[in-house]
């Protein structure tokens, strides 16, 4: 048997080919990465080499479409180690024109690619703006769709809260680049403690939409205004049911007292923490706070 055939499998390159979804995976990232780059209308040297780096990544794949046609283009854009507007679209206009055509992804998954991309892009030189920010929020709201899906309900409640007073602080800018390199890979540390302390406060989504009939709730931390016991007969008296730990049978985590300081790492760090890995996965667990579950009862 000629055993040099299973190089091929020990490898995985024959994955780009018998599966379309591979190919769509590596065009739709390439789309949010010039996305992300351009974001700000300036090109350097670490955005450059990031786009330098997707060719040779796929480079064994020069010779077959459509890492063929997409690498020329790319080639031909930064020969003179500019990438001009018109340059970037005609990259993005490329991808698209295949990833359109074959339909694999369903649009959700499609969606958290481009925003991987987008938010990897954006982080590429450690340094974050307000231009780049604004482009993300403005991104984020015309492609709302993708409400409740991970990581889009974490990285819209950041650059609300951080573009609010069109001021980056020190710390904002640090919790921002951390969780972006958290989630996309880029920092050793990829746990969830690890996101959970780039959140600090303002994890929750904001203005959810609360469904009660038939939904499973958890409580977690201390409320000024009720007691837990008050808040479960509540959610129970319009047809929702109160567990005690979080699952993935779980549909709403309601967070109490977010003026806490201490939540991210004591009273109810654990389920947060178990929240967000449930979301990771792909579970539509939606973290909520107290008073927008409040404002959804008095609106029955």
């Amino acid at each position: 048997m000629n055993t040099a055939k299973f190089d091929s499998f020990d490898n995985q390159s024959f994955q780009q080919f018998s599966n379309p979804a591979l190919i769509e995976k590596d065009l739709e990232t390439l789309v949010g990465i010039i996305n992300g780059i351009k974001s700000d209308n300036v090109i350097n040297d670490a955005e450059y080499s990031k786009v330098t780096e997707w060719i040779n990544q796929h480079r064994d794949y020069e010779d077959k479409q459509p890492y063929k046609e997409v690498i020329a283009i790319i080639r031909q854009a930064l020969a003179d180690k500019i990438l001009t507007q018109q340059e970037s679209e005609n990259i993005v206009w490329f991808c698209n024109q295949y990833i359109n055509k074959t339909g694999y992804f369903n649009v959700i998954t499609s969606g958290i690619q481009k925003l991987t991309g987008i938010v990897t892009g954006i982080a590429l030189d450690d340094e974050i703006n307000l231009q780049e920010l604004e482009y993300l929020d403005n991104w984020m709201e015309e492609n709302e769709y993708l409400k409740n899906s991970y990581p889009y309900d974490e990285l819209y409640n950041l650059v609300t809260n951080i573009i609010q007073d069109k001021v980056i602080t020190k710390e904002e800018h640090a919790a921002f680049l951390n969780f972006c390199k958290a989630f996309t890979g880029e920092i050793a540390d990829t746990t969830n403690q690890a996101l959970l302390s780039s959140l600090k406060t303002g994890f929750y989504q904001i203005d959810p939409s609360i469904i009660l009939q038939e939904k499973t709730f958890c409580i977690t931390g201390v409320s000024k205004k009720y007691k837990r016991r008050e808040i479960a007969e509540k959610i129970e008296l319009y047809g929702g049911y109160v567990v005690d730990n979080v699952s993935s049978k779980l549909d709403y985590l309601v967070v109490c007292d977010e003026r806490n300081n201490c939540w991210a790492f004591t009273c109810y760090g654990r389920k947060i923490e178990e929240a967000i890995k449930h979301r990771k996965q792909g579970r539509e667990l939606v973290i909520v706070h107290e008073y927008d579950l409040y404002d959804r009862l008095d609106s029955l």
